[in-house]
């Protein structure tokens, strides 16, 4: 760049300005926000490139004359009717050119000396509804380095133009430099007068020490050269070249834009932040909440457990007394010598008739108690969901905004939730759990159906008619070990009272077992039922995981470059002042 005085410490700050942007540009990309990255890659251009002006205003206010009277050349079109329909960058070449870069972008190249130093960009007027406007907001305005705002002299107060200067100087902090255009057309007091409004409009704009210059294009190509008032604006510009003033305020227009879009992203990254930390913490809140479901059903298992042997206690001692008096001298006599003519009276038929007579009443009585017991368990289980369909409900009604950030995982975010939800809704009706619990209990409640509490239910008895039917089958055979064939009467009534013992005995130690029996069954078919309800979640798990992967790197990223922005913008205050 010619002319320009760049001291060390200038370089200095454009390359760690650069290494900012170029740390910026690599966040875009893990957004996937291709605007964002072209808005950087321009700006990191932008540093190394001709002075950039824009020159915009309202419609007819004179900006293509102030173009090409600042040039002294015909550039731009400044017809009667308005010319909205194209945007023109001018810039140096050696041999003029015209290139329709975009439909309604036109770039000009022309061998005129000043735009070695400088880049000027004429757009349409700010009070015209075009889709330019979308082409000067997003492309040009974020990486100008100073805007010529250019007004109709004798009315420099029309609203959509003073609303133009907030967006850019307000929202992205560019220099601005104030044109009262076609000066000719008012008297001297007349002209002081508006300059005067226009400066005070400006600070009340927040904008320090406004810059403001009247000029008239007509009388500069008429050679009224001292009166058209372009030479304070050429010296200006000179100057500001010279000097090195415009590299400044080049390096202070990146370094503004560069911290509005750091600014911008602020509100996206926290919600970005915000939602990784609520689905974090929901996933241990879920698994929290069916880790305490699985010990309260421990609870409920050992629970029925004991209640279930304290009945089997009261009905055995019933057991023990029948058989005590169906183990008499006459009554064990009577069927040993019918049983001798008539199988079905047989002492072999009474023991087993007795067994079943004991499995029916123990079963029977203890179905009360499974079935009270079986109800908690299901209410558990239904609490459970219940819980965990609240924290998946108020997590989904939170949702990062599509604005600027567009991570391929997220995308994902809201099907994994509807996917979980529809497994644990359905895994919520009696039916689906009734239907989920048969399947789970291990064939020995397979044929149960109708609910989750009859699947429940039926899990348990059938457990329990198990564990009776062995600890009465054991008690019988350790109580008749030894005795020989159990028909001749001769060897029961001699030992009668060795047999009833030894019954009682091994039914008071069939307790013991069918407490362990049960509660280890019932244990084992509930770590079936959690297993499953874990797998549920599953889905949601390895989403958060791969969200934790992928958005945790940006989080850091981006906490890493406000760390930076901010020295290295403390630096370029000090240095540029």
């Amino acid at each position: 760049m010619s002319s320009q005085i760049l001291d060390e410490a200038l370089q200095d700050y454009r390359l760690q300005l650069n290494d900012l942007l170029h740390h910026l540009g690599r966040l875009a990309v893990d957004l996937n926000n291709r605007s964002l990255e072209d808005t950087i890659d321009r700006l990191r251009r932008n540093v190394s490139e001709p002075f950039l002006f824009v020159v915009v205003g309202e419609v007819k206010a004179g900006k293509s004359s102030f173009v090409n009277a600042l040039l002294e050349a015909e550039v731009c079109a400044a017809d009667i009717e308005p010319c909205t329909d194209t945007i023109q960058q001018i810039v140096y070449a050696h041999n003029q050119f015209v290139s329709q870069v975009e439909p309604s972008l036109r770039k000009i190249g022309l061998p005129i000396e000043i735009l070695k130093d400088i880049s000027i960009v004429d757009t349409p007027g700010t009070n015209t509804i075009v889709a330019e406007h979308q082409i000067i907001t997003e492309r040009y305005i974020p990486n100008s380095d100073l805007t010529f705002f250019v007004l109709f002299a004798k009315n420099p107060y029309q609203k959509s133009a003073w609303d133009f200067l907030d967006f850019v100087s307000a929202e992205w902090r560019k220099k601005v430099v104030f044109i009262l255009q076609q000066a000719d057309l008012l008297k001297p007091a007349d002209l002081e007068t508006n300059i005067e409004r226009v400066r005070a409009y400006a600070s009340q704009k927040q904008i320090k020490s406004p810059i403001v210059f009247a000029t008239s294009a007509e009388r500069e190509f008429n050679g009224d050269q001292e009166t058209s008032g372009f030479v304070p604006v050429r010296n200006y510009i000179k100057e500001m070249v010279s000097s090195g003033e415009s590299y400044k305020i080049k390096l202070r227009s990146v370094s503004g834009t560069t911290q509005k879009i750091i600014d911008s992203m602020a509100t996206d990254i926290q919600a970005l932040q915000t939602q990784l930390e609520v689905d974090r913490q929901t996933v241990y809140n879920i698994q929290s909440k069916i880790e305490a479901g699985r010990n309260r059903s421990h609870y409920e298992v050992e629970n029925l457990a004991e209640r279930l042997v304290g009945r089997y206690d009261t009905i055995s001692a019933r057991i023990k007394r029948e058989f005590r008096e169906s183990l008499s001298v006459f009554s064990v006599i009577r069927r040993s010598f019918a049983g001798i003519f008539n199988k079905e009276a047989s002492m072999q038929t009474w023991i087993n008739d007795f067994q079943e007579r004991c499995e029916r009443d123990l079963k029977s009585s203890l179905e009360e108690v499974s079935n009270e017991g079986s109800q908690h368990f299901v209410d558990g289980i239904r609490q459970l969901l219940e819980g965990v369909t609240q924290e998946l409900n108020t997590i989904q009604a939170s949702q990062v905004p599509n604005s600027s950030i567009s991570i391929k995982i997220l995308e994902r975010r809201q099907e994994v939730i509807e996917s979980v939800k529809s497994k644990v809704s359905q895994l919520f009706t009696d039916e689906g759990l009734g239907l989920f619990l048969s399947s789970n209990a291990d064939n020995l409640a397979a044929e149960v159906v109708g609910g989750a509490f009859v699947a429940v239910a039926g899990m348990v008895l059938k457990i329990i008619q198990f564990t009776v039917a062995e600890a009465i089958l054991d008690a019988i055979g350790i109580a008749f070990a030894g005795i020989g064939v159990v028909m001749f009467a001769a060897g029961i009534v001699w030992q009668r009272n060795r047999i009833i013992n030894r019954f009682e005995e091994a039914l008071d130690s069939e307790k013991d077992r069918f407490r362990e029996e049960v509660t280890d069954r019932l244990n084992q078919k509930l770590s079936l039922i959690y297993e499953e309800v874990e797998r549920i979640f599953v889905q949601f798990y390895d989403y958060v995981e791969r969200e934790t992967a992928d958005v945790k790197p940006i989080l850091e990223r981006y906490q890493t470059i406000q760390t930076n922005a901010h020295d290295v913008f403390s630096k370029m205050n000090s240095q540029l002042g």
